[in-house]
């Protein structure tokens, strides 16, 4: 697994926006469902909102937020189980429950900055870029603890009443 994070990492460096749209594209939509803003793609620039004025990118696709919560989940799970077969079972519904929490936190982090981040610099001498990246730290560091605690949680509950092998 930490091969697969090295890779991972290493390839993350050689991509560029269009080879991320399979987590930009869905992230655009619930951002467009939640300000009911359309963005229009630009050809390896991004998913751009005119009427935000905000371009979602390579940087704000949630590559690493996605191998983190993907490691986390994989390694709590795997010590619950035994059998080769549940564990690749439960490396591969890490891998996709992981994409999943990835394009939910990261829409949920997008609309948060777009909300508040002008608010923040209004009341305080912050930087809209210290406003930016402080909120996706804090948004991101709560959810992957918050999805470690229930995801070790669900197992422990399953284990306990003999629903896990």
């Amino acid at each position: 697994m930490i091969g697969f994070f090295i890779l991972l990492k290493f390839g993350y460096t050689l991509t560029e926006t269009n080879h991320l749209t399979f987590l930009l594209s869905p992230t655009s939509k619930l951002v467009e469902f939640v300000t009911g803003f359309q963005s229009i793609y630009a050809d390896s620039k991004g998913y751009y909102f005119q009427e935000l004025n905000i371009v979602i990118d390579k940087s704000c696709a949630g590559f690493n937020f996605w191998i983190l919560s993907f490691l986390m989940l994989t390694f709590l799970s795997l010590k619950y189980f035994e059998k080769i077969n549940d564990k690749v079972i439960a490396i591969i519904i890490s891998f996709f429950g992981a994409y999943l929490f990835t394009v939910l936190i990261n829409s949920f982090r997008i609309n948060v900055v777009v909300i508040f981040q002008n608010k923040i610099e209004l009341l305080t001498n912050l930087r809209k870029g210290i406003i930016h990246e402080s909120i996706g730290i804090t948004i991101n560091l709560t959810f992957l603890v918050l999805i470690y605690l229930i995801t070790e949680k669900i197992l422990n509950f399953k284990k306990r009443n003999g629903k896990l092998t």
